[in-house]
């Protein structure tokens, strides 16, 4: 997947199916619609500088590793 140097949008994410399942397994509380309807429109970039403070450096590069893998 193209990450567009982290600009791409969370909601351009969820939107292909294999990274929609990893971000809910990764982060369960993605699976609430407001938390989703909040980021929806955040470039990815944005929500890893927030996210950050919550979650290991390692965590997210392992994430980032798997997003771009998916096709």
């Amino acid at each position: 997947m193209d990450l567009r140097n982290n600009r791409i949008t969370v909601g351009e994410i969820l939107q292909n199916p294999r990274a929609r399942a990893l971000l809910f397994r990764e982060f369960p509380m993605l699976r609430d619609t407001g938390v989703r309807r909040q980021i929806w429109n955040m470039p990815l970039w944005r929500v890893l500088q927030l996210g950050g403070r919550f979650v290991s450096q390692n965590r997210v590069d392992s994430l980032l590793r798997q997003l771009r893998s998916l096709d």
